[in-house]
């Protein structure tokens, strides 16, 4: 005996598709809610990253990152600062990987080209720096921290004169830049120092009217004569004229790696020589 199977009724349909409609709903909720706790995680770990680069922690800083990366790509300058981190934390080639990924969507950034050349000198790829910053010269020809990384690069190199000549373009559109002063003068010490220039540092010295930077050129000088006792007396001077970071910046030059052993008020009672590089220029 056939037994006949009805179809199913409206009210059977009916209650099958709003069942099936409120598995959607339900589904996209759930796909919503995940979007917005990882967003939301996403946020908090960004903020961590900023507050451990501004405290210098660039390992942590970019472990931060990195977790930021999996979990919003899209980040407004993740790569620009996991640059800076991964340089801060003493990554030099690791920092120009990511400065090269932040420049790849902001072509004529010219502080990350600044950093990607600072990281190549600090790896000592001289090529690749070159290629970094004669590129990036082009775009920003008096940009001040590719001009000081490539006066940098060509001291690190053995061209002084060179050094000099890309300093006094850059003095010459900007004459009362005392740092930019000041590099032009240990130009000069690395390369061969006239006789002029020393009877300028020497008035300014006697006559009391040197600033830091001039006691710590005459101390170069000092230095580069044998003259020990005399450089130590000139950078204890510097030393009360100018803060313990500033002290820092101009014996972080890379005349001083051979001869650092003054420590600055306020530094760490021992202090590691920089390394030939430090000197280059990685601000944003």
């Amino acid at each position: 005996m056939n037994e006949q199977v009805s179809p199913p009724s409206r009210l059977s349909l009916y209650l099958l598709f709003v069942v099936g409609a409120a598995f959607v709903i339900l589904f996209v909720l759930v796909i919503g809610l995940r979007g917005q706790v990882r967003d939301l995680r996403a946020m908090v770990l960004n903020d961590r990253a900023n507050s451990a680069l501004n405290a210098g922690a660039g390992a942590e800083a970019e472990t931060l990152l990195a977790e930021v990366a999996v979990l919003a790509p899209e980040t407004p300058a993740l790569w620009s600062r996991r640059a800076v981190a991964r340089m801060v934390a003493g990554q030099p080639a690791e920092a120009a990987d990511a400065a090269r990924q932040s420049l790849q969507q902001n072509p004529s950034d010219p502080s990350m080209s600044a950093l990607l050349s600072a990281a190549q000198i600090r790896a000592s790829e001289f090529d690749g720096a070159e290629e970094t910053l004669t590129s990036a010269l082009q775009l920003n020809p008096l940009q001040r921290d590719l001009i000081q990384n490539f006066s940098e690069l060509r001291r690190l190199q053995s061209r002084p004169a060179e050094a000099g000549m890309i300093i006094d373009q850059y003095l010459a559109a900007n004459p009362s830049d005392g740092f930019f002063q000041y590099k032009r003068a240990m130009a000069d010490v690395a390369g061969n120092l006239s006789d002029d220039r020393r009877k300028e540092i020497a008035k300014a010295i006697k006559t009391g009217g040197a600033t830091a930077g001039i006691y710590v050129v005459g101390a170069a000088i000092d230095f580069r004569d044998d003259n020990s006792a005399a450089a130590r007396a000139k950078l204890q001077e510097a030393s009360r004229l100018a803060s313990p970071q500033d002290m820092r910046t101009m014996l972080e030059d890379v005349f001083f790696a051979s001869y650092l052993q003054f420590t600055p008020a306020g530094a760490p009672a021992t202090a590691p020589s920089p390394s030939p590089a430090d000197g280059v220029r990685t601000d944003n």
